[in-house]
């Protein structure tokens, strides 16, 4: 008994996670271009090396068959008959393994060897034959065929009467040439076709796959419970963020260097850009705990910078501290911080 199709509209587009699904079922958009295409390519190369190689050494092979033995240029003969399938072969298994990793996506897919009731199922079958999908194949099946019919009228007008005029070419090199480079433009006006057709292919099988498989409220709904995970998880979670959100910015933060009032105000400013890239003000300090601040700072080594209008102001905006700089202090603090970053470079000149 077949499963009762639910009955709610499908208007959302598909989730990562249902396209990473899918994809990895062997479903994902593909134009029926792409193979012939590329197979035509490395067709066309091997083709024309092939005949410029056989007829540039086929004046040797032919004086060595016959002034050798029969049966030695018969071996040899069947050597090379042996080693050209072989190696056709072997391409052949390249050229669909390559296929099978850049287009296939490298997925194995066994869902078509089973049975499917919705394969046998009229109303889907209905679907299949008369559905907009199935009537917009058809139709870029007839625009594909119309193109291809007019690239090859295209390439007999061309190169139809040339092509005629190989047969009565006396210059044996010219011969080789124009053969060579009549295989090469009927291949690239080929080469265009796949391309042109294969890419406008393409975007409608994508767009079809897309609309095939849009997901309901429910769907995208259940599969948000299955990416969140159990309800332990998102507390655990939650309680994770919390506390990550509750935990002060400077905590185990160390200051670079810090602005004076010079004795009321003591305002520590940590950067460290392996952290955070925006500096962080440390707690600011006032009357007799900026003074007692200022002697650890100063025994710790910690620059003092002694700037009345920047530390007023900075404590006039803060008053507490303990959060990032403020915008407006950004190029005053980046000056100090070059200022400082000199000195130290300076200091290991001296040294060294």
């Amino acid at each position: 008994m077949m499963a009762e199709e639910s009955t709610e509209p499908k208007k959302y587009p598909p989730t990562e996670k249902k396209l990473r699904d899918l994809r990895q079922k062997g479903q994902f958009p593909k134009t029926e271009l792409a193979e012939p295409t590329l197979e035509l390519i490395v067709f066309t190369i091997i083709i024309i090396f092939t005949l410029y190689y056989l007829f540039e050494y086929s004046g040797e092979w032919f004086s060595a068959v016959l002034y050798a033995d029969i049966t030695v240029g018969l071996f040899t003969g069947i050597d090379v008959l042996w080693w050209c399938v072989g190696g056709l072969a072997l391409l052949k298994l390249v050229m669909a393994v390559f296929e099978w990793v850049m287009i296939n996506k490298a997925v194995i897919s066994t869902e078509s060897l089973g049975l499917k009731m919705d394969k046998i199922n009229p109303v889907n079958g209905t679907k299949n034959i008369f559905g907009v999908e199935a009537i917009s194949r058809s139709f870029r099946k007839v625009l594909e065929l119309l193109f291809l019919l007019f690239l090859l009228k295209y390439v007999a007008d061309v190169l139809g009467s040339q092509l005629y005029l190989l047969n009565e070419i006396n210059n044996y090199p010219y011969f080789i040439y124009y053969l060579i480079y009549s295989i090469g433009a009927a291949s690239v006006f080929y080469l265009v076709y796949g391309l042109c057709v294969g890419t406008v292919d393409f975007m409608a099988e994508k767009y079809h796959f897309l609309h095939k498989n849009r997901m309901t409220f429910t769907e995208m709904k259940n599969e948000l419970k299955e990416t969140e995970g159990s309800p332990e998880i998102k507390s655990e979670r939650k309680r994770q963020m919390r506390e990550f959100a509750e935990t002060p910015i400077t905590k185990g933060r160390q200051p670079t260097f810090a602005l004076a009032n010079p004795t009321h105000i003591l305002v520590p400013v940590c950067y460290d850009p392996k952290i955070e890239r925006r500096p962080v003000v440390l707690k600011i300090c006032t009357e007799s705990l900026a003074l007692e601040e200022r002697k650890r700072l100063e025994a710790m080594g910690i620059p003092i910078i002694e700037h009345i209008p920047l530390a007023r102001a900075m404590y006039s905006k803060m008053k507490e501290g303990e959060d990032f700089l403020p915008k407006e202090f950004f190029n005053d603090v980046a000056l100090i911080i070059s200022y400082l970053k000199r000195l130290k470079n300076e200091k290991k000149k001296a040294s060294s």
